[in-house]
């Protein structure tokens, strides 16, 4: 990982969808899917994101891919010493920027066309941005199928002859074709049982290492993040909470919705008794967040403060070299439960 070596940079993203209703659809609010979040990912690194689910991380890692288009904020992306505008790019401009930075989906069996074989499948970025003869485009899928654990001689196979571990490695080769530099990994294990999750996460640090690649990977399990993540990003109802390295975050929370999530991750201990902190009530709609902090109806830590006052995602490291960044009111105040607490 080169540590002051950014690929992508976000400063201050936002991506609300507007809410409309009567007979004349009249605006009567917004969603506020990702809300005034900033962070970058470095050369080599892998940002994991975390959060329950609608807390806006697909919605994020769709919008830095410019599927959809961000509402207010910046996305920078640099590529060989230029830094790239992400959010004005359009027709070629944003199709060469789709060959850097690529994306791996959450579900193996709708990602892909059942229509179409494997070859196709993996070939059609090839032959949509990058001008190479049949020839070329099927020495280059064989290629690829081999690096991501599969039998070259596949490639005329369809999607419903393969596992669901198959079928993620497909996608991954998928996402590879272009020679990237940065991919989004949205939840690319959550559909795969225990046993694949783990196949997969060594292959996706295997590739990291041999192609330098940068990831974004998001998930809702922090035991899986902990595993493949440098940095870790905590996101709750469109906004970030905290973000830190993998280390310190799982052996010094700052914020309260950490030390939950952390309680959740199971254990490998056969004696181990999971001890889950119960958060009270429901996830806040995003439609209509409640004032000042918007994890304050479910924390136990909650004061007046929190009711009143929205918290800035402050540093609370020990120095620039490892921030801590958290969204407390009490950060340096309550002491919270590490991963050994539970």
């Amino acid at each position: 990982m080169n540590v002051d070596n950014p690929v992508l940079e976000i400063r201050n993203l936002k991506k609300y969808f507007p809410r409309y209703s009567g007979i004349f659809r009249r605006k009567t609010g917004e969603v506020k899917a990702v809300d005034d979040i900033s962070f970058k990912i470095n050369s080599g690194e892998t940002l994991g994101l975390v959060g329950e689910s609608g807390c806006g991380k697909t919605t994020t890692g769709r919008t830095i891919m410019r599927d959809l288009d961000p509402t207010a904020g910046e996305i920078y992306f640099h590529d060989n010493g230029k830094v790239i505008d992400v959010v004005k790019l359009e027709g070629e401009k944003l199709r060469e920027y789709w060959k850097k930075a690529r994306m791996i989906f959450q579900d193996p069996y709708s990602s892909l066309n059942p229509r179409m074989t494997v070859l196709n499948i993996v070939g059609e970025p090839l032959k949509c941005l990058k001008s190479m003869s049949e020839k070329e485009i099927k020495n280059k899928v064989r290629n690829l199928l081999e690096t991501v654990g599969l039998d070259a001689r596949h490639a005329e196979r369809y999607p419903f002859s393969f596992s669901g571990g198959q079928r993620q490695r497909i996608g991954i080769a998928r996402a590879l074709a272009l020679d990237p530099e940065l991919i989004v990994c949205d939840e690319p294990v959550s559909a795969l049982d225990v046993s694949l999750q783990a196949q997969v996460i060594n292959l996706l640090e295997e590739l990291q290492e041999e192609f330098k690649l940068a990831y974004l990977f998001i998930a809702h399990d922090l035991g899986i993040v902990k595993h493949i993540s440098d940095r870790i990003a905590v996101m709750y109802v469109g906004k970030l909470v905290e973000v830190t390295d993998a280390e310190t975050l799982f052996n010094f929370p700052l914020h309260p919705y950490t030390e939950a999530l952390l309680s959740s991750v199971p254990r490998p201990e056969a004696d181990y008794e999971l001890n889950a902190i119960s958060l009270e009530g429901e996830v806040p709609d995003p439609l209509d967040r409640p004032p000042g902090c918007c994890f304050h109806p479910r924390c136990r830590y909650s004061q007046e403060i929190c009711i009143n006052q929205e918290p800035e995602l402050k540093n609370y490291g020990q120095n620039e070299k490892n921030p801590h960044f958290a969204a407390c009111h009490f950060a340096q105040e309550i002491n919270l439960r590490n991963i050994d607490d539970f």
